[in-house]
């Protein structure tokens, strides 16, 4: 489960960094991509790797609570991973209803207001902690070699990704206050 997981994991990354610069670009006003099949398959991949990070927490809370110990101050890097992961699975939701909307019969974007940015900026925040914090485990699983040199270069890659997101966000906004 762990190997479908690290395979799911990847796909997703890929497809997250192709969404994000596409996505952007499209908030920016500068491309005018359609990515919708990419993203609904990116959705259904998140949500198979939701339900095998589900099942690997449950096992994980069995195995704690048959031990009698769960340790918590030592697993902090664990619970950080799963709580991250299900800030980001909460504000999809958000990041989805905040990009479409219908309107009587015809496709309509609903206002992009301070609450839809605010999320959208948290979103950003979320996925690189979740990220950031599984990019150790998603190298060993993969058996690359090296992690300082290569999670400091993703690190880096990430945060101007990141960055470039929130900042496309941030003019998407202003763009709908001036309209």
């Amino acid at each position: 489960m762990r190997k479908v997981n690290l395979i799911v994991s990847h796909l997703v990354l890929v497809l997250f960094i192709i969404h994000a610069v596409l996505g952007a670009f499209n908030l920016l006003g500068v491309g005018r991509v359609a990515i919708q099949i990419m993203t609904w398959t990116m959705v259904a991949l998140i949500a198979v790797h939701v339900v095998i990070g589900i099942i690997l927490t449950v096992k994980t809370i069995r195995i704690q609570k048959k031990a009698g110990a769960s340790y918590f101050k030592e697993n902090r890097l664990f619970w950080a991973r799963r709580i991250s992961g299900f800030v980001v699975m909460v504000l999809i939701f958000f990041h989805i209803f905040a990009f479409t909307g219908v309107s009587e019969t015809h496709f309509r974007l609903p206002e992009f207001d301070m609450f839809r940015l605010i999320t959208q900026i948290l979103l950003v925040v979320s996925v690189g902690v979740h990220i950031i914090t599984n990019i150790k485990p998603l190298y060993v699983g993969t058996g690359i070699g090296k992690l300082k040199v290569r999670v400091k270069d993703v690190v880096f890659w990430l945060a101007v990704l990141l960055a470039f997101m929130a900042v496309a966000f941030i003019i998407y906004y202003l763009r709908w206050q001036a309209i």
